[in-house]
């Protein structure tokens, strides 16, 4: 089965938004300990920030945040919520592609990039948005990234089926979800196998500085070189 387009992947979420948002409320300790660790005052990329769950955090923490999306219906949803709570005028909200980002080379200081990458279908993409988180951090700035590990219990009979499929697409899968009117839409994922988002990692020009696991997926902490 061939990957989806990106054009696929992002109708999928316009299709799932309001379902979505709503199940999506608790924040990852993972990525509150990453933010407290930043300096007062940053200005941090939220890369695909969905509803903003974590955009609103942070700015509730006393950063400033750009909020990046491909779901138009999702950033409704995140700039509707932001406009009565005063952590909502700290957050800009943009709709764009994560391989192209809209801001200057070196604007931003830090970068949330959680289960984001595990969507984009093709490595090339994964790979450019990477180097995209690259290019528009500072010197020194710092991300944190999370994708979906392939070793995951539940996708053990998945991974034994595809043992002979080229290493690109063995975790390429398609994960349901259940809408309140009873219809099922499938969810692009790829599952990433060990010591495949340290090659990304590597290969964007990000210098690598921790791995961990945790509740199935694998993050990272990179840093730009100064």
């Amino acid at each position: 089965m061939p990957p989806p387009t990106k054009a696929r992947v992002r109708e999928t979420y316009e299709t799932i938004a309001e379902s979505f948002a709503a199940s999506r409320r608790t924040l990852w300790p993972e990525v509150l300990k990453f933010v407290d660790r930043l300096p007062p005052g940053r200005l941090v990329l939220d890369l695909g920030c969905g509803h903003g769950r974590h955009a609103a955090e942070i700015a509730g923490r006393g950063h400033r945040v750009v909020g990046i999306d491909f779901s138009r219906r999702l950033l409704m949803i995140g700039r509707t919520a932001g406009r009565s709570q005063a952590w909502g005028a700290r957050v800009e909200w943009v709709e764009a592609d994560g391989t192209s980002l809209p801001l200057r080379s070196e604007s931003v200081d830090a970068c949330t990039c959680v289960a984001v990458l595990h969507h984009l279908p093709g490595g090339e993409d994964r790979a450019r948005a990477l180097a995209e988180v690259r290019r528009v951090l500072v010197p020194h700035g710092r991300a944190f990234v999370s994708v979906w590990a392939m070793d995951q219990p539940r996708f053990q009979d998945v991974v034994r089926r595809r043992e002979s499929y080229p290493p690109e697409t063995r975790g390429d899968v398609d994960v349901p979800w259940s809408l309140p009117d009873g219809r099922i839409v499938p969810r692009y994922y790829h599952l990433f196998q060990e010591g495949e988002l340290a090659s990304l990692i590597i290969e964007s020009g990000l210098e690598e500085e921790t791995f961990f696991r945790g509740s199935g997926n694998i993050f990272a902490l990179a840093r730009k070189h100064g």
